[in-house]
């Protein structure tokens, strides 16, 4: 059984001329929702074997914010550049490539695509994951090289506002 965790990057400030959208920061509230759905989600018990994340700045500070809850050190954090940009076949076969000795991996992304994703692994249903929402999938599967769509099924879908 392996899970996997989406979470999308939390809040970023709103894009200011001079920054391209790839170096947008997270904003006050999306530094605290990222803190808060971290501790969340360690708060139920889960553990993350790994962590991947895009390296846009808003998903990879979001990444190393859970990182930290989680007692890693930021240096675990992945950061794959393929996903900045990826649609959901993308992210799939990111998941597929994940270190086999990972039994709980999170995913740190973008929408549409990490939405998209949700729905091509477990039908999820869910039409939007909102910034530093997270979705909790568990995949009766052996390896990430095995998982295939609707093979997943939605355990938990949290968000900052949903508390």
């Amino acid at each position: 059984m392996k899970k996997l965790y989406l979470l999308r990057h939390a809040k970023a400030a709103l894009g200011a001329v001079n920054i391209k959208d790839y170096d947008r920061p997270l904003n006050e509230r999306g530094l605290s929702d990222a803190r808060m759905m971290a501790q969340r989600l360690k708060s139920l018990g889960a553990t993350l074997d790994l962590i991947v994340s895009s390296p846009a700045l808003r998903a990879m500070t979001t990444a190393k914010i859970v990182a930290e809850v989680f007692d890693k050190t930021v240096d675990e954090v992945q950061l794959d550049r393929q996903i900045y940009l990826a649609g959901s076949p993308k992210l799939m076969q990111v998941v597929s490539y994940f270190d086999e000795a990972a039994d709980s991996a999170m995913l740190v992304a973008h929408n549409p695509a990490l939405t998209d994703l949700s729905h091509v692994l477990a039908n999820s249903g869910i039409d939007n994951i909102p910034t530093a929402g997270l979705v909790s999938i568990e995949i009766p599967v052996d390896t990430w090289l095995e998982v295939g769509e609707g093979d997943g099924k939605v355990v938990a879908f949290d968000f900052p506002k949903s508390h």
